[in-house]
This record gives structure tokens, sequence and C-alpha cells, in this order.
């Protein structure tokens, strides 16, 4: 198995799954999962995707399950907040949600970057990754806050909704390690 390769098992259903850093050559089946789960997540061009795995492979990840992508998370570690774990996207696939996989490729984003905070924006409808980020604070028993970080005005009206910022921290590593076991 590769160093950067993490076996996680489900208890539901008792699926395998494993985490790995993203790689340029995964980008065209990440970016069929993408567009295959519109609206559920945003669309960046190809470029964007491909600069990711290139650029920030070291915080993006991917989830397989039987040698099949399942699961993409991307993010990174802001240059003026060092001890912050930004997530921009996570997404996955139809068919594999409620295995807990969202929360499992955070909490290893989480550690990779070897952080204090988490950071992450949710639309006010995606009550789904809403309920994700309440629980990864309540499991990291750090506190949550939340506020408006780019509003409907922001995107000119266009349609897109507002970003409203979750902020998970401090995060101790005893309890990140804890989770993290429950988990694996």
């Amino acid at each position: 198995m590769a160093a950067n390769m993490v076996p996680v098992h489900s208890g539901k259903a008792g699926l395998d799954f494993k985490i790995r850093n993203v790689q340029v050559e995964d980008i065209a089946e990440v970016y069929k999962m993408l567009v295959a789960n519109r609206p559920y997540v945003g669309l960046n061009s190809r470029y964007t995707y491909f600069l990711l795995a290139r650029d920030f492979s070291d915080t993006c990840v991917v989830a397989e399950h039987e040698g099949k992508i399942v699961a993409f998370s991307t993010g990174y570690v802001p240059p003026n907040r060092r001890d912050t774990f930004f997530n921009w996207e996570t997404v996955v696939k139809r068919g594999y949600r409620g295995y807990g996989l969202q929360k499992r490729l955070l909490l290893h984003q989480i550690k990779m970057a070897n952080v204090k905070y988490f950071e992450g924006t949710v639309n006010p409808s995606n009550d789904a990754s809403k309920r994700n980020f309440a629980k990864l604070a309540e499991l990291l028993k750090a506190k949550c806050e939340t506020k408006v970080l780019f509003s409907e005005a922001d995107f000119g009206n266009d349609g897109h909704e507002a970003e409203v910022l979750y902020r998970i921290g401090p995060i101790s590593q005893e309890a990140l390690d804890s989770v993290m076991n429950l988990f694996g």
C-alpha cells in the first residue's frame, strides 16, 4: 500500500474504502463524478481541478472503493492562516452517501495538514453539509462558529446562495486521534 493511502473500514454494509492523495491522472474520473452530482456540488473548470491535483495534492484527497473513485475533497492551508485547513469542496458519489465519507475525508485532511482549525463554507440550503460540519465539531469536542462569508449580493444576486463559513476549533491532537480511531 502506498505511503499516502489509508485503509478505511465502514461498519455499514462492511464496505472498505481507501483514502489517498489525488493525482492529476484522477481528474477525468473526478470530473465525471462532479458533473453527475450537480447541483449537489458546484462545478469549476477542469483546469481548476488539474491545478488542485498538481499543486495541492498534499491536501486534496479521493476515496476509493474496489479501485473506483467514489469521493473527492479539496482544500488547502491558507498562507496567512497556517493553523487552518480550508475545505473548498467535497463530493460523495450517489450510492456511497451515508457511509460517513465526507467526515472521514475531512478528518484525514485535517490530520494531513496538522492544523488546529477547520474552515469550510456551506450554502444555507445544504442541510447535509451543515449537519456534517456540526457533527465534525461535536466529534472533535471543538467550538463551531458560523458567519456569512459571502452574501448573495456579493455574487451579484445571480442565483448563487450565500456562503456561510463554519470555523471549528481549536482541534486537539488527542481529540483528532480519538475520532480517527473510531472511523478507522
